[in-house]
């Protein structure tokens, strides 16, 4: 079944195949359909990224700024300032937070560093490691923080929709794939944690031979803790979830949370003397 040119529908997951900045947005199309909307603007503005954002946030308030690559905030890439890339899920992307209280914003300001945001919400800890080859496939940049998410999300390659990269979440069944996530329910840490360290070393390798500074850390302890088992001079401690469900859409973390991880990710440079 999978010979031949079926298998073709597998390469725009891999990130050797990216070639084009164009091409990051299989990568990060998770959140809105936003396809075919940039005919007049590299950004576009929309009020919500999740369902209950949708039913619940007027028109008139704040809304996220999405680029023609599909991440949230526009890209400088004429900027002399040394870049800066912020890998994970809708942690770094700021779900729910105003893009000024995001701790990519914050962090960034404070280093004076080019930031460029490519959190996409529900990611599994693979996503953000294929996104993150992918990435240094195309852009110089000089440093990295990469918030990674539980290691039980696991990524899943659509033959069915041309490749199209799905995130399963064991116990929120997505449609199409509960068989999937009947098996994932059903295994134990062992395998997740094979899986999460092959991607993190996959994420780390990846920094050293493009010469890119890394700082690792989870919202989840567990994972967390994995990381500095794996990497103690490259991880922080976990995100600071101090104001959990403060956030615009009532599922994430709040500006409290995202302030700390900024103050966090700051002490983490100046404590390496990286700048």
């Amino acid at each position: 079944m999978y010979r031949g040119d079926a298998l073709k529908i597998f390469l725009p997951s891999a990130p050797a195949t990216a070639s084009s900045l164009e091409d990051l947005r299989h990568y990060g199309s998770a959140h809105t359909d936003i396809v075919n909307k940039f005919e007049h603007d590299d950004t576009i503005l929309v009020k919500a990224v999740n369902a209950f954002e949708e039913e619940n946030v007027s028109d008139d308030e704040w809304k996220y700024e999405i680029n023609k690559y599909y991440y949230r905030g526009a890209w400088d890439l004429d900027s002399d300032k040394s870049r800066i890339g912020f890998f994970g899920c809708s942690f770094t992307f700021g779900e729910g937070i105003d893009y000024k209280d995001t701790f990519v914003k914050l962090s960034s300001d404070e280093l004076n560093l080019n930031p460029f945001n490519f959190g996409i919400g529900g990611s599994s800890i693979e996503r953000v490691a294929r996104t993150f080859a992918a990435v240094n496939n195309l852009l110089d940049l000089d440093y990295a923080v990469v918030t990674l998410p539980a290691w039980y999300r696991q990524l899943h390659v659509d033959i069915n929709d041309y490749g199209k990269i799905i995130n399963l979440i064991p116990g929120y069944p997505h449609n199409g794939f509960k068989d999937l996530n009947k098996i994932f329910d059903i295994v134990n840490d062992d395998y997740y944690i094979n899986r999460a360290v092959t991607a993190i070393n996959w994420i780390y390798d990846n920094a050293k031979a493009n010469n890119v500074k890394v700082l690792f850390s989870s919202w989840d302890h567990p994972c967390n803790e994995l990381c500095k088992l794996m990497y103690p001079d490259n991880t922080l401690n976990p995100f600071p979830n101090i104001d959990d469900k403060c956030a615009r859409d009532n599922m994430h973390p709040g500006p409290k949370s995202q302030l700390a991880h900024a103050r966090q990710i700051v002490k983490g440079f100046h404590d390496r003397a990286w700048l």
